[in-house]
């Protein structure tokens, strides 16, 4: 069963995140009165999960700490769906069945979690919620090389909530936050509101693509990224009346400001690179000062701000 809700235990979190043939984990630590901490970054060939695993918890003593696993991109489905017209206790079992006609998998033994979304104001005539689903092979993947590894996730993330998490270290108390992740296979833009999430999109794009050595393909790519970001964003604006933008954060920044320096001129909100060291302690993790190392650990970052 998925479980995408936020809490924390004082240990603080491990967070596992796979994509590819990497996989990269972290362990981060909240404290009341201190900006969170990331106490280690980590990467491992996924080319054997168990292997990695056993690894991970060998040379950083995981057992006994509370562990997350961010699903790779492509392993689940993300549906933005009206509300069922039922008891809140029985909406699972209601967005199961009506999963049956949309969902490429079987509905009847996967992995449902469901996630309230930000209300429209006035509200709309429905309202909404997000629906992860996963099948239960993409779980049982994951599960199966914990329990290989003498581990056990207490929690199953997918990229679109933990970046959610980042979003929130530097939400506008008034206005909405929208951060771009780009990252080398996949981009994902996420909007958050208050404390939700108010919106969630892959962009296809990729870190390679936009700073791609040949200007003329370059440009290509920013215009192509460019116009999907401001048909979304638009998108947004329209179907949430609240939905009044602070700014655009992309990460990595540094990489990036060919592509932020484009999309400021197109967009009507502030652009700006993302900086991850003005939100967390990094004393510890002196890699990430490098924003292309930032990028590829967001996610496993946010699963564990959880």
């Amino acid at each position: 069963m998925l479980n995408l809700l936020r809490a924390r235990p004082t240990s603080g979190w491990v967070a596992v995140a796979p994509q590819a043939d990497r996989v990269r984990a972290v362990h981060l630590v909240r404290e009341p009165g201190h900006t969170p901490a990331l106490r280690w970054a980590c990467t491992e060939s996924w080319a054997h999960p168990p292997l990695a695993l056993r690894a991970l918890r060998r040379t950083h003593w995981l057992a006994g700490k509370p562990t997350v696993v961010v699903m790779p991109h492509g392993q689940y489905q993300v549906l933005i769906l009206d509300t069922p017209d039922v008891p809140r206790e029985d909406w699972r079992d209601a967005i199961r069945w009506r999963l049956k006609d949309v969902v490429a998998f079987p509905v009847e033994d996967a992995g449902i979690d469901l996630l309230d979304m930000a209300p429209d104001s006035p509200p709309r005539r429905h309202a909404v919620l997000m629906a992860v689903a996963a099948p239960r092979s993409a779980l049982a993947l994951l599960t199966d090389a914990a329990a290989d590894a003498g581990l056990r996730w207490q929690a199953i993330d997918v990229p679109e909530t933990a970046l959610r998490n980042v979003c929130l270290l530097c939400a506008d108390a008034v206005r909405c936050e929208a951060l771009l992740h780009v990252g080398s296979s996949c981009s994902t833009l996420v909007v958050t509101a208050g404390t939700e999430l108010l919106a969630a999109r892959d962009i296809d794009t990729s870190l390679e693509r936009l700073c791609n050595p040949d200007p003329l393909l370059r440009r290509q790519h920013h215009e192509r990224a460019g116009l999907e970001l401001q048909r979304t964003l638009d998108t947004v604006e329209r179907q949430f009346s609240q939905a009044r933008l602070a700014r655009l954060q992309v990460a990595p920044g540094p990489p990036l400001q060919g592509f932020i320096d484009y999309v400021r001129d197109i967009l009507s909100v502030p652009v700006v690179g993302f900086e991850l060291g003005a939100v967390l302690d990094l004393s510890a993790v002196p890699e990430l000062v490098d924003a292309a190392q930032q990028a590829a650990y967001l996610p496993a970052i946010g699963a564990a701000l959880r």
